[in-house]
């Protein structure tokens, strides 16, 4: 497979995965014991839990597939891998918010998730613009 057709087979996961968590982010527990027309997993709390734990199986088959390969990552690879994990966690810690809840701070002095998000958004753009610097052989401008 070319690294196109990966990375176009990777967008649409993602394009449903989004959609998913934007029509099913608010779902109220009461909608658990709705059945569904799924044999192994018959109501809607069975598929729910079955969609987290999908996508951690089959990330562990493809890590196992890596090794059998022996193309385990490089220390950058590894790095930025669990950069991405870590994006999961804000994506997961921002399920389900209102928009009444992005601009409340918790406590005074605290940030919204509004600010947080502006801060992560900032920060990542400088950061990759420090690494293209560096690797252009540019001096840092932080």
């Amino acid at each position: 497979m070319k690294r196109e057709e990966l990375n176009s087979l990777l967008a649409e996961i993602r394009g449903v995965r989004d959609r998913t968590m934007a029509e099913l982010s608010d779902i109220p527990e009461s909608d658990f014991a709705v059945p569904v027309d799924l044999p192994r997993w018959d109501e809607v709390r069975r598929v729910l839990l079955r969609f987290g734990e999908h996508m951690r199986e089959h990330a562990n088959q493809i890590e196992k597939a890596r090794e059998d390969l022996q193309r385990s990552r490089t220390m950058p690879q590894h790095m930025l891998a669990e950069a991405e994990r870590a994006w999961g966690q804000v994506l997961a810690a921002t399920t389900g918010l209102a928009d009444s809840d992005l601009d409340t701070a918790p406590e005074p002095g605290s940030w919204s998730v509004r600010t947080v998000l502006a801060h992560m958004l900032e920060t990542e753009q400088r950061y990759l613009d420090a690494v293209r610097r560096a690797r252009a052989g540019a001096p840092d401008q932080d």
